[in-house]
């Protein structure tokens, strides 16, 4: 056995990771339309994304890091 490999192993099942979500999921938990997250991924703008082959995926980490980005007090000058 490897003992590297098995360390791996462990520590990838150690930290889970959480199942990508695709743009459908990301536009109903952010609120913006797929259309929206459409042309932010054409501008290079809005949330990271993941693309695998033909597949649009994010990361849910990221959801939450640009809800957290984009949060207001009410007090901020305008």
């Amino acid at each position: 056995m490897n003992t590297s490999q098995d360390s791996e192993r462990a520590s990838v099942t150690g930290n889970r990771l959480e199942p990508l979500m695709n743009e459908s999921e990301c536009s109903l938990i952010t609120g913006r339309s797929v259309a929206s997250l459409r042309r932010d991924r054409l501008l290079g703008s809005g949330i990271p994304f993941v693309k695998l082959t033909s597949l649009v995926r994010y990361d849910p980490r990221d959801i939450r890091a640009y809800i957290e980005r984009n949060k207001r007090n009410g007090h901020e000058a305008k």
